[in-house]
């Protein structure tokens, strides 16, 4: 793209330490898309104007008309007569209820809402009309079943008619239904299943086909089937004729293959490719892959831009391509000229779009997951149900009006910049840093310790912090304040003498999201999909933390997509403390070798070869000052052999609680374990040259004034001893980009590519004064126990099941958040505030007062407008 200007990214100076970003005034005015912003406006979320900001720092700017479409719409599909579009909502809306929505495809506004009752009643993105117009297929996950609908086209309404029953265990995506309307084929995901099913007696038959089946199409005569392997990087097809389902070859496509579209008319079928930004088009006659279209932002660029959805104009000659990474669309030309698989333009679109339709006037019908992301959560609201689904009704753009959403594009997402960070002090006065600007230009920085800690926000731990005097310090609000400083005493004192992040955020929403973005920088249209259906009921399968790697975010190649891959293929020693490892039960009969009794192991063969065994897993009946005590034997031996490894990764979960203990104690041993690894390093030889870094996995459902994003985190080496209060805008990948300039390795996505490393938290200016860990008085003694607990220093108290018998919903055990995490919010909440303390009602802000248009002193802001 020629002639787009560079983008101007907001960072603020740094503030002295007494300086709340309450009281700042507009530091410096930034230049972003041709529009004038207050830099120190810049959070998270809905910015009040019909813009927001993901928690990674992408603009969002959704062009057209916005209408409300639930709650992670999934799929966005056309009524045959082109008057309505239906949208199946993932996440359990207000009512507790998942729901079909169906939308006047000429303006987006609500024509019905139909909820879907039942416990446990799932819903999937797999949603079709019959060909004679009169019916709607749902697939309905965890319910194994399809749901029929009539569907009445004068009214545009659907009634609930039967429920397709199918085989226990199919859980269903995708649907298709065959020409004559007589039978439906359903993707089964976790059966690995295609599935056919008689629609008049009920009957079914089922063949295998790859992993993690999702996607599903017939050709027009209705006799060869196409099922999206997403765990795979094929295609399996069938000949069908009923119930009839013979094999045929796959067909090798790119990545992680989810949506499919077929033009029957020039014989091709369109495949999204998830983790390698492309479109397979494959010629339906010979089953062949004749071309690949890029949707990469510029030459080389990681993965990220996410494919998720696809459509074609009435003409057949434009291919609309949802990116889910990007927020937007792709407007490619398909018309078999000589510039096919160009991408004319981009289209900016709401938070994760999922769907795209074009409706019989030309307007583009968008549906994005995230919409404008979440805002403040001061109520309590969980995370997930802030999340306002939304439908795009965007007038077709001219040429001219294409090319001025696709640099609002490159504008959002900083594609200009080819994920380069050398220009930082070209546009910025940055202060001096030991950042290197570029991998491999060195630092004083030899040894990074990572540490991921469970589901607390910012002001959940924080929102107390004052200064020496007493003054409030960072953005925080102590009436939100559960773990103060009587709990969190190292917590506290860290950000103090070293720096308060107070303007962090966490990518993802929840565990199973927010542990693919503290390893991989990345959460992938599988997961994402996966962690909204899971955490709405829906049953699907935790598939974090390494327990399916053949479905791992982010790279075209899931054998390298980690942050230790990384590590590894530039030859970067490291050693893991409890990341993605699983018990030795977990293991199959078959592989009982690969992780001797009462070890902890990971399934991925690089990392377990990396792997502290002895150092448990998530367990909330183990102590983290157990923890501590196990890293520490094998820090000691480093020490003494001075060999210590240039990267290391440490679980320290116990501040999700939900033990055998209180909220306080585990919190508070958890802090204490925080600060002895602190002291440690900084009593060591060690300390000279190493920097921790220490993040939450995500923030879940804890309250924050500011954004349900907004998290707590710490950099901590003699660089960043620096007593000041960084209100940068950073997040979880801006530390991953940050660590790994530091040990010299490229980006792993587009995301950390584009991300500010952390430059104004790590000086080049060291303070070697070690630091001296505070314990809480609420930590519990080694060996002490509670009611109904084991001992708490215990390496493994629990006999922890099979997984086979721990990935069933109705037994989920030792996961991150299996109970309902809304529920222990609230308990946590009147256990610590009391029992008639309500909490709080919400309040939107950005740093300072209780409205956006008023600083912490009440006066009136001038809110500058995009």
């Amino acid at each position: 793209m020629k002639g787009i200007e560079k983008r101007r990214k907001p960072w603020l100076k740094l503030m002295s330490p007494r300086t709340t970003a309450a009281a700042v005034t507009c530091l410096c005015v930034l230049a972003i898309g041709g529009v004038t912003m207050a830099a120190d406006l810049f959070k998270a979320g809905p910015q009040g104007n019909g813009t927001a900001y993901t928690p990674a720092g992408w603009r969002v700017t959704p062009v057209g008309n916005q209408k409300p479409a639930g709650f992670f719409p999934a799929n966005a599909v056309l009524s045959p007569n082109g008057k309505a579009v239906l949208v199946p909502g993932i996440v359990k809306n207000g009512n507790g209820k998942q729901t079909v929505q169906v939308l006047d495809a000429s303006n987006g506004d609500l024509i019905q809402e139909l909820e879907l009752s039942g416990a446990g009643l799932g819903v999937g993105p797999g949603l079709t009309f019959s060909h004679d117009g009169s019916r709607v297929y749902l697939a309905t996950a965890n319910m194994n079943t399809v749901v029929v609908f009539g569907w009445d086209s004068a009214q545009s309404k659907l009634a609930i008619q039967k429920t397709l029953p199918l085989p226990s265990g199919t859980y269903p995506q995708g649907v298709a239904v065959s020409p004559d309307d007589k039978t439906v084929y359903v993707s089964g995901q976790y059966s690995r299943k295609l599935v056919a099913v008689d629609v008049a007696s009920g009957q079914t038959t089922q063949a295998s086909v790859g992993s993690y089946p999702f996607g599903i199409v017939l050709s027009e005569d209705g006799h060869t089937a196409y099922i999206s392997n997403q765990g795979e990087n094929t295609l399996s097809v069938f000949s069908v004729d009923g119930l009839t389902l013979t094999p045929k070859s796959p067909i090798t496509v790119g990545t992680h293959p989810n949506n499919l579209l077929l033009d029957a008319k020039k014989q091709r079928l369109f495949v999204a490719n998830g983790d390698n930004d492309t479109v397979s088009v494959v010629d339906t006659s010979s089953n062949a892959v004749t071309d690949t279209i890029s949707l990469m932002p510029y030459k080389d660029a990681p993965a990220g831009t996410q494919p998720t959805n696809l459509t074609l104009s009435p003409d057949g000659n434009t291919m609309y391509v949802t990116g889910g990474g990007n927020n937007d669309v792709a407007v490619v030309d398909v018309s078999n000229k000589g510039s096919f698989g160009r991408v004319k333009g981009l289209i900016p679109t709401g938070w994760y779009p999922t769907g795209v339709q074009v409706a019989p006037d030309g307007k583009l019908l968008v549906t994005s997951a995230k919409g404008l992301g979440t805002g403040s959560n001061k109520s309590g609201a969980y995370i997930e149900r802030l999340l306002q689904g939304y439908l795009s009704v965007i007038p077709a753009p001219s040429e001219s009006q294409l090319e001025k959403y696709t640099r609002m594009v490159w504008d959002n997402n900083g594609f200009n910049e080819h994920g380069k960070v050398s220009g930082m002090d070209k546009h910025f006065n940055a202060p001096g840093t030991i950042v290197p600007r570029n991998p491999g230009e060195g630092s004083p920085i030899k040894h990074v310790i990572y540490i991921v800690k469970e589901n607390r926000t910012y002001d959940q731990l924080l929102g107390d912090l004052t200064n020496a005097d007493g003054t409030p310090r960072g953005n925080g609000d102590p009436s939100l304040t559960l773990f103060g400083k009587d709990i969190t005493p190292n917590q506290h004192k860290l950000a103090q003498q070293f720096v308060t992040l107070d303007n962090i955020y966490g990518n993802g929403e929840v565990s199973q999201n927010g542990w693919q973005w503290v390893t991989q920088a990345s959460s992938n249209p599988y997961n994402e999909l996966g962690t909204a259906q899971g955490y709405a009921g829906n049953g699907s399968q935790y598939d974090s933390e390494g327990y399916h790697p053949d479905i791992a975010a982010g790279s075209a190649d899931p054998a390298h997509a980690y942050l230790w891959d990384k590590l590894a293929l530039n030859n970067i020693s490291f050693r893991n403390y409890g990341q993605f490892v699983v018990p030795a039960s977990w293991f199959k009969p078959s592989d009982q070798t690969k992780c001797a009794a009462g070890k902890y192991c990971a399934y991925d063969p690089l990392l377990d070869a990396n792997t502290d065994h002895d150092y448990p897993w998530f367990d909330m009946n183990v102590k983290d000052m157990h923890r501590f005590d196990l890293w520490n034997q094998e820090f000691q031996q480093y020490v003494a052999n001075d060999n210590l490894p240039t990267f290391q990764f440490i679980d320290l979960p116990d501040d999700h609680t939900g033990g055998g203990w209180t909220a306080k104690q585990m919190v508070a041993d958890n802090d204490l374990a925080l600060g002895k690894i602190v002291e440690t390093v900084s009593h060591s030889k060690y300390w000279k040259d190493t920097a921790i870094f220490v993040i939450e996995d995500d923030t879940q459902a804890g309250q924050d004034h500011v954004d349900a994003h907004r998290t707590l985190a710490q950099v901590i080496s003699p660089y960043s001893q620096l007593g000041i209060v960084d209100s940068h805008f950073y997040s979880q990948v801006s530390m991953l980009r940050t660590m790994e300039l530091l040990v010299g390795i490229g980006p792993m996505s587009q995301f950390d590519a584009a991300a500010m490393p952390m430059i104004y938290s790590l000086s080049d200016k060291p303070n070697f004064a070690p630091y001296t860990a505070e314990a809480s008085s609420f930590v519990v003694a080694a060996g002490s126990t509670a009611p109904g607990a084991v001992a708490y220093n215990a390496a493994s108290p629990v006999e922890t099941p099979p997984m086979e018998s721990v990935m069933k919903p109705e037994n989920m055990y030792g996961q991150p958040d299996q109970v309902d995490p809304q529920k222990l919010n609230e308990e946590i909440w009147r256990a610590i505030k009391g029992p008639n303390v309500p909490m709080p009602a919400p309040k939107n802000r950005v740093f300072g007062g209780d409205s956006e248009n008023e600083d912490s002193k009440g006066s009136k802001k001038s809110i500058l407008l995009w």
